[in-house]
């Protein structure tokens, strides 16, 4: 099952409360999506915080939905996105590698 996971860093003038509570309406609005299993987001330090998503297949490839789209948007208003990956399981990993090489 593929996790996404994105890195938060506050900018200077967000509300750290603020903060905070867009990420759990973006976690709540990915959790509300067709296909996704989890999603939660963690401070990792006083300015900063990390989403991790789990979710089936192609849910993490496919455009989000409205409310995470917006979800999304507000919480880039409080916060810049300082890294974003998709890590995909040991099997998925080898399905990909064996359909890119035939």
């Amino acid at each position: 099952m593929p996790v996404s996971y994105s890195r938060w860093d506050r900018r200077d003038a967000a509300d750290r409360n603020a903060m905070g509570a867009a990420a759990l309406d973006l976690c709540r609005a990915m959790r509300a999506m067709d296909g996704v299993d989890d999603s939660r987001f963690y401070w990792t330090g006083t300015d900063s915080l990390v989403l991790l998503t789990h979710a089936d297949g192609g849910v993490l490839a496919a455009p989000p939905s409205p409310q995470a789209a917006a979800a999304n948007f507000a919480l880039g208003d409080l916060a810049r996105q300082t890294s974003a990956e998709t890590w995909l399981d040991p099997s998925q990993g080898m399905e990909m590698y064996s359909r890119a090489n035939g």
